[in-house]
């Protein structure tokens, strides 16, 4: 039996109500580095969730209308497909991945696609703890605790949906967005500089940071280093690469910065990180 943050599960809940329960757990399954999938394509009769813990891979969601969402989901994204959707997936570099199908009493909340998770800390615990029970003895299992483990998943993924669509109603400023691809783009090549970005938006330096912080409630620095770290925990689960060529792909200076910055935000060495994580 684990210890799993069941309490912390109910706190975060009780904090943003969402109204549903897992009324069954078909099936999770954690699968290693795969450079292709075993099934291109499926439909299914409930609920299904995948989620890369590493590696990227292209997505179609289809309905019998037609096709309802495509595009690329990487570490860090939930994608959601609903009952009787064709889920069509092709992996474009070796893939770590949870897999699930499941039922809910009440869907309404969940959201249909590729969602992109802000709290990367608690999305890599809730992976942790996912693997280990999956990999415990099946006589063992409990599967209240996969239940458990996999609304946490769910909630994650409809909070960073509010939490998206907040910031879109709140931000009403194209030229913020603009600024927010551009350092989506530009972060992790290690060129990323606020006073060309202020002038391509033709505007100072103290008003795109004090415009970017009203629209994204955090700095364009900020910004920049959560991008580059999400980058960095996804590299962390290849043992083969070195820290400095991760700092190198993920636009730090060197693996020093790479590390002191790391460790400042994840209260974790890259080291120790690697460690815990890796698979």
């Amino acid at each position: 039996m684990h210890g799993f943050p069941i309490c912390h599960i109910l706190f975060c809940m009780n904090r943003e109500r969402i109204a549903m329960r897992i009324t069954r757990l078909v099936r999770h399954s954690f699968h290693l580095s795969r450079e292709r999938f075993q099934l291109p394509e499926d439909r299914y009769a409930d609920w299904a969730l995948l989620a890369a813990q590493g590696g990227r891979f292209a997505y179609e969601l289809a309905s019998d209308e037609g096709t309802v969402a495509r595009g690329f989901s990487q570490y860090g994204d939930v994608l959601l497909c609903p009952p009787g959707y064709v889920l069509r997936r092709d992996a474009l570099e070796p893939v770590l991945f949870h897999f699930a199908e499941f039922a809910v009493d009440d869907p309404r909340d969940l959201p249909i696609g590729n969602v992109r998770v802000s709290d990367l800390q608690r999305l890599d615990s809730t992976f942790a703890c996912l693997k280990d029970w999956q990999q415990d003895v099946p006589d063992r299992r409990d599967d209240s605790e996969g239940e458990h483990l996999l609304l946490d998943l769910l909630y994650l993924t409809v909070r960073a949906r509010r939490q998206a669509e907040r910031r879109e109603n709140r931000c009403g400023d194209p030229l913020m967005e603009q600024a927010a691809a551009y350092i989506r783009q530009h972060a992790l090549e290690g060129r990323l500089s606020l006073q060309q970005l202020a002038e391509r938006l033709r505007i100072g330096p103290s008003q795109l940071t004090r415009r970017f912080q009203a629209a994204y409630g955090v700095s364009p620095v900020r910004y920049a280093t959560e991008a580059r770290l999400a980058k960095a925990r996804a590299l962390l689960a290849d043992a083969e690469l070195t820290l400095d060529e991760i700092a190198e792909r993920c636009g730090f200076q060197n693996a020093f910065y790479f590390s002191r910055v790391f460790t400042k935000y994840m209260k974790s060495s890259p080291s120790a990180y690697r460690k815990t994580h890796w698979v």
